[in-house]
């Protein structure tokens, strides 16, 4: 494994250029996908050459190569070891995270001597891999549009004089004519208003009319009574034909004694019956075509009714004679 690391490390470009300020910017690391990776790493290296930095692609990530110098990545004196080995004044480590939304780009610069420098940006999902100028800051460039890196202050204020204003610009402002305020516009007079008329409630049917509902129920007591009736008088037939069995069953044995006192039981039952549905029906019959006569009676009767009525010219009182058909 460490043979075919150094041999890859042997194959880094750029390292017997003769500038003496050698930057190598690793291969990216993190949980990205590599092709993004390899996107970053190429905008970075782009960033730093656009700083006149002698910058070049590594081969390897940082752990690859801390694996082959036989150091721990974390190890405080690593990078330095790295560094020496692989001959440079300078390492570039990024790393590309996943965040929600996108990916989170750290860029970390490592000199031989001196403090490391550090950038992160976030670079929204869709956006162009390439464009990573809000890192140019971190190697000193500005960015593509000519723009100031970012946290870049200000310059300081110009000693040039200030040429003076001319006389005109200096004028007295005239004053503001003060402002015009229409007069009201003349409301017209409301109208008056119009007292709303309740619509008229229709007028209930006279007292003495007899209610539909009424009448079905006084038909269907009627109806209900008579087949009461009509049912106690069919018990009736069949307990006189029980009692005509009763009259013609033999009596010699126990058993047909048995089958005489059924039969007389039967007749007994359905004698009984019949006296209570005869009589149920009766009752009801008679009720309900008594109240439907009664109505009757009172619907047809004439009536005579003294009404207060409001005339053309005054008031007065109109009697009413009249009743049903």
């Amino acid at each position: 494994m460490r043979a075919r690391l150094a041999a890859a490390l042997a194959l880094l470009p750029g390292l017997a250029a003769a500038d003496p300020h050698k930057v190598l910017v690793l291969q990216a690391e993190g949980r990205a996908d590599a092709g993004l990776r390899a996107r970053v790493n190429t905008a970075i290296v782009r960033l730093a050459t656009a700083a006149q930095l002698q910058a070049s692609a590594g081969e390897l990530t940082f752990t690859d190569a801390a694996t082959a110098v036989g150091c721990r990545p974390d190890a405080p004196g690593c990078k330095d070891e790295v560094i020496s080995m692989l001959s440079v004044d300078e390492i570039v480590l990024t790393t590309v995270t996943p965040k929600p939304g996108g990916v989170e780009i750290a860029v970390q610069r490592i000199p031989r001597a001196g403090a490391a420098r550090d950038a992160t940006m976030f670079l929204a999902t869709g956006a162009p891999a390439d464009k990573l100028d809000r890192l140019a800051s971190l190697f000193g460039a500005t960015g593509a549009a000519g723009q100031p890196p970012t946290g870049a202050k200000a310059g300081p204020p110009s000693d040039r004089p200030v040429a003076p204003t001319s006389a005109a610009a200096i004028a007295p402002t005239p004053p503001a004519e003060p402002p015009v305020i229409p007069a009201p516009a003349a409301v017209p007079p409301a109208s008056p208003a119009v007292p709303e008329t309740a619509p008229p409630t229709p007028a209930a049917p006279p007292a003495d009319q007899p209610n539909p509902r009424d009448q079905r129920l006084q038909l269907a007591g009627m109806i209900g009574g008579g087949s009461l009736v009509v049912l106690g008088m069919v018990l009736w037939g069949a307990a006189s034909s029980t009692q005509d069995d009763i009259n013609r069953a033999p009596t010699q044995s126990h058993q047909d004694l048995a089958n005489l006192k059924d039969l007389e039981s039967r007749g007994d039952v359905y004698a009984a019956a019949g006296n209570v549905l005869v009589a149920a029906g009766a009752v009801v019959g008679g009720i309900a075509t008594y109240l439907y006569f009664r109505d009757r009676r009172a619907s047809s009767a004439p009536t005579a009714r003294l009404v207060p009525t409001v005339l053309d010219h005054g008031a007065g009182l109109v009697l009413t004679l009249g009743g049903l058909p």
